[in-house]
């Protein structure tokens, strides 16, 4: 009954606040913030989950009552997440710069990802040396991990960082060990980000060719993801290589469409980049008088959101169109052009960024020539030595790894064809409704690939434990949302019905494998909580008990 009660308070105080409040968020904010609770981090979570932001109307996993710091930090990294996407970045970074206090000593990857976000927050207040710091310690926990797809995120805001900061030719660098990355994790959507950022320093480089041959590539795989903001982040940045060819009109053509979609989204930032390359291609076709509208709402854009990079690049360019018929209004322009500029870049800046590559260089790139000239021949033995034996073991590990992938994609091939087998073949009595999916279905690779980790993790989890979707979720860093629906629509069926007939092809192995192995045995390796339901689920798709299959075979 007091938790009733309390609970009701808390609903009326959250709602009573919403209503003399202009943004909700703010509102749940404070009110978590003077009394912190787990009542009121749920109403903040609701309000997140009610407006698409989140996956889940509760951020904390499988634990009913976690710590309460855990609580405090997750609602600080989530509100960090959202003044990110709203660009209310002052806001962002003081609730992520709360969380990372919080999350020092929770799991490696969760400290990661709120350095990531404040290194993003970060870049886009033009804090380019508190954005590397965060960003380096970030690239250092994911190689610890070994993911390649955070190392490639890790890399490509490297990148972006570096360009943003003027120095474009050692972001070139990062942006190139990104793609190798996204590569080698297998995820379009990753590589399409990768190659947009490739794209946009090869334009800074003024290499407009190979830019635009990034941006292609992005945009090509972009149109088959279905990500429409995506798509038009990339379509802004062709835009942006047509106007450095002079090739103004077809940059006008792609601006037109893209500029509505930014304005009808919100994304002010996205809408003030786009202005700008507006007002560049308008002017090269002779249309000064449109264009510096266009590049005056940008620089509104920018002082309101305190984008200080953009609003300098619009400030530029309203100084050269203004430079012949109104020089004093043009210098205005270029003062405002060299206050910002001098606020982006400071000595001390530079200095950070060329001792942040310094040491960043030795470890990811080792390219250290003068120290290479100074080893004398005994170190130059060793090296060759440790080379060939490096080579030695490459090999050895290139096959070992060749031969578990055929041993994986063969148990993969025949997972699916029972699953097809079931599904096709489905006897009247079975009383489970499955799925309708075409015989014929073809996996990319990428989906082989994730299948084929799913089987890993639940195999590894059947020898300690009960399989839940649950726990196969949490370890693919995903929510349970997620994984049914990308299951579902590799396979047909849902990843309960998926991890099942895994447990299933599993406790078949046994059973032929094993036969000094009781059914109750064999049932417990499998995953099963007990024999009873092992056998009913193995009899309703196999069509036979273990005990009758063991005889037949």
């Amino acid at each position: 009954m007091k938790y009733f009660l309390r609970t009701v308070i808390c609903i009326g105080f959250v709602m009573l606040s919403m209503s003399v409040s202009a943004n909700p968020v703010d509102s749940l904010l404070g009110i978590f913030d003077r009394k912190p609770s787990m009542e009121h981090a749920d109403a903040f979570f609701a309000y997140l989950y009610e407006n698409d932001f989140t996956d889940e109307p509760r951020m904390y996993r499988n634990t009913p009552t976690p710590p309460l710091d855990t609580v405090k930090a997750l609602v600080w990294y989530w509100a960090g997440e959202w003044y990110y996407a709203t660009q209310e970045y002052p806001l962002a970074e003081q609730n992520l710069l709360r969380s990372l206090e919080l999350m020092k000593h929770a799991d490696k990857v969760s400290y990661s990802d709120n350095l990531a976000m404040l290194g993003l927050v970060e870049m886009r207040q033009s804090k380019y040396e508190e954005a590397l710091k965060y960003m380096h310690q970030c690239y250092e926990l994911d190689v610890e991990g070994g993911d390649p797809e955070r190392i490639c995120s890790s890399l490509n805001t490297i990148a972006g960082t570096l360009m943003a900061a003027g120095n474009p030719a050692e972001g070139m660098k990062y942006a190139l060990r990104a793609i190798e990355y996204a590569k080698q994790a297998g995820n379009p959507v990753r590589l399409a980000v990768v190659y947009g950022m490739a794209s946009e320093i090869e334009y800074t480089l003024r290499e407009d060719e190979k830019a635009l041959c990034y941006a292609d590539s992005a945009c090509l795989i972009e149109a088959t993801t279905g990500n429409t903001h995506k798509m038009m982040v990339r379509l802004s940045q062709k835009a942006t290589i047509l106007n450095g060819l002079k090739r103004f009109e077809e940059a006008q053509t792609i601006l037109k469409e893209v500029i509505p979609f930014f304005r009808k989204s919100g994304d002010q930032l996205s809408l003030a980049i786009t202005l700008n390359k507006m007002g560049i291609a308008l002017y090269g076709l002779g249309r000064s008088d449109e264009a510096l509208k266009q590049l005056y709402e940008a620089i509104e854009i920018c002082q309101k959101i305190g984008n200080l990079d953009n609003e300098a690049y619009a400030q530029r360019e309203v100084y050269e169109i203004l430079f012949k018929k109104n020089p004093e209004e043009a210098r205005l322009h270029m003062e405002r052009y060299h206050v910002l500029k001098d606020s982006l870049y400071s000595r001390a800046t530079a200095e950070q960024i060329a001792r942040f590559n310094a040491e960043f260089q030795v470890g990811e790139f080792a390219v250290e020539n003068s120290r290479l000239k100074q080893r004398d021949k005994i170190f130059g033995c060793i090296a060759i030595i440790v080379a060939v034996l490096i080579a030695v073991v490459a090999v050895i590990l290139s096959r070992v790894y060749r031969k578990r992938r055929k041993v994986v994609e063969d148990q993969l091939n025949a997972l699916m064809d029972e699953i097809n087998r079931f599904k096709t073949q489905e006897p009247k009595n079975v009383s489970v409704e499955m799925p309708e999916v075409k015989p014929d279905k073809k996996l990319s690779t990428t989906e082989r690939r994730f299948l084929e980790n799913i089987m890993d993790a639940t195999v590894e989890m059947m020898k300690d434990e009960t399989v839940t979707v649950e726990k196969i979720a949490e370890k693919l860093y995903m929510t349970s949302k997620t994984l049914n629906r990308k299951v579902m629509d590799m396979t047909g069926i849902s990843t309960k019905q998926y991890l099942l007939f895994i447990q299933l092809e599993q406790s078949r192995k046994l059973l032929i494998q094993q036969p000094e192995m009781s059914v109750l045995e064999v049932s417990l390796k499998c995953g099963f909580e007990n024999a009873n339901t092992f056998s009913t689920a193995f009899k309703r798709v196999y069509n036979i008990s273990p005990t009758e299959f063991r005889r037949q075979v």
